[in-house]
């Protein structure tokens, strides 16, 4: 079983991403798809009992079920039953047994959680956290190809929680595409701001390849006879490491290098003279990405960078550098990515 410290991370992250338009099911006068909730908790106290029973339904909520007791529920039978023994022991020792009685795949599972490794404050949200997750886990055989399967009563709020836990690990083996604004400063120099479109690979669990391309503008700057401006197209290549993260948000980082053909245009004042001076422009960063789930197959992206230039450029005016591309860089990227 996993330690209970990633599992209240996972599953307090799928809390923060369940989609805003989730169904808010109510136990009383209504109807609708629920789970009958029973809580034997020994001696802790009403309100850490009512504690867990909020959480666990709040949970449900998000997945479009109510979290209803058994004296106040909607009509019809609840997919499951869902009950949770405290011994009435010490609290801080005891074994939690979680049991689920499912109507949809018919048949019975358990787990049991230690209380003892998990601080106090964060023992009731554990139990509710293990309970949803050994629920979907008994659903998650809709998605086999058994007999029980077959036969399996579903509701579409248990095909989406079933979706939404088996999606995210099927697509950790692909990639994914998407488009992002893209700002670029060069340490006193100059400014590009512009959008690129971007491909992920996965290479390995822990390691993406990701190829992008895209245009860049720099503002115009004042000079002794006019304005300069920046145009720049090329792409970038970055390895990404995961470094931490779960199944709705990762963490990134790893190196980069981008080769882009820059222009500097000058717009002469009236009676001069101007030219376009181009080249390439060669960048080495280190980068850190993070993604973060919007719905089920879009993600935002946000990046940063930090790295220097290894080919600078700078234009010039009557021999004074009025515009430059050199030196030290720092860049950010704000995006979307399907899946």
């Amino acid at each position: 079983m996993r330690g209970p410290t990633l599992g209240v991370a996972v599953s307090v992250a799928g809390l923060l991403f369940a989609p805003a338009i989730a169904a808010q099911p109510r136990c009383a006068g209504g109807d609708g798809p629920w789970v009958s909730l029973r809580l034997s908790a020994g001696r802790w106290t009403e309100a850490q009992r009512a504690t867990v029973v909020s959480d666990l339904a709040h949970t449900l909520e998000g997945q479009g079920i109510a979290g209803c007791s058994e004296e106040v529920h909607p009509g019809g039978a609840p997919l499951a039953s869902l009950t949770i023994e405290i011994p009435s022991n010490d609290a801080g020792t005891a074994t939690v047994e979680i049991e689920v009685r499912d109507a949809v795949t018919q048949k019975r599972v358990r787990r049991d959680l230690d209380l003892s490794r998990i601080p106090e404050d964060g023992r009731a949200p554990a139990i509710a956290i293990e309970a949803d997750e050994l629920l979907r886990a008994s659903w998650a055989e809709i998605a086999l190809d058994t007999a029980r399967a077959r036969d399996a009563q579903t509701s579409p709020q248990v095909v989406n929680s079933v979706t939404a836990v088996l999606a995210p690990a099927r697509l950790e083996t692909t990639g994914g595409l998407g488009g992002r604004a893209v700002a670029q400063h060069f340490i006193g120099g100059t400014s590009l701001f512009g959008a690129e479109v971007f491909g992920r690979l996965r290479l390995s669990p822990r390691l993406d390849l990701e190829i992008a391309g895209g245009v860049r503008l720099g503002p115009s700057v004042s000079a002794p006879h006019g304005q300069v401006s920046a145009i720049a197209a090329g792409g970038a290549v970055a390895l990404l490491l995961r470094v931490a993260g779960n199944r709705r948000t990762t963490l990134a980082a790893g190196p980069e290098a981008s080769a882009n053909w820059l222009a500097f245009h000058a717009q002469p004042a009236a009676g001069a003279e101007g030219s376009t001076y181009d080249d390439w422009l060669v960048v080495a960063s280190l980068r850190v990405l993070g993604r973060r789930a919007l719905g089920r197959s879009v993600h935002g992206t946000a990046g940063v960078s930090g790295g220097v230039t290894l080919r600078g450029l700078e234009a010039t005016d009557a021999g004074q550098v009025v515009s430059r591309a050199r030196g030290a860089v720092l860049g950010l990227t704000l995006g979307l990515e399907a899946p």
